[in-house]
């Protein structure tokens, strides 16, 4: 019963952990931006996924794309908040890792970023 209770609060820890991280890979780094001329910074530590270099929009380097990292419902999942011009406003998007080297930001189910190694 103790081995059950202990094994319990290690999971509700990890779950609700502040600092987004995968087991799997590390995600923290330079990313491309898969339909744009841009690079994204992901920093795990502060949660959060900025511009890096944007070859079209030098003006946006330092802007933060997405806040709020927090670890999703599996190991390579992350939910956020993503600046969306339409909505004027955060809205809540899934990140998924689809490999150590794709990465895929959804909101409402569908694409709107993709980042590569």
């Amino acid at each position: 019963m103790l081995k059950l209770i202990v094994l319990s609060s290690i999971f509700i820890v990890s779950i609700f952990s502040p600092e987004a991280k995968s087991d799997e890979c590390n995600l923290t780094g330079i990313w491309d931006h898969s339909a744009k001329l841009a690079k994204l910074f992901i920093d795990l530590t502060k949660g959060e996924i900025s511009v890096y270099s944007h070859n079209l929009n030098p003006e946006s380097i330092g802007l933060v794309v997405l806040k709020s990292i927090k670890i999703g419902s599996t190991k390579s999942s992350w939910d956020a908040k993503m600046y969306s011009a339409a909505e004027g406003s955060f809205v809540d998007v899934q990140i998924t890792a689809k490999s150590c080297d794709q990465i895929s930001v959804a909101f409402q189910g569908e694409e709107v970023l993709g980042l590569v190694r």
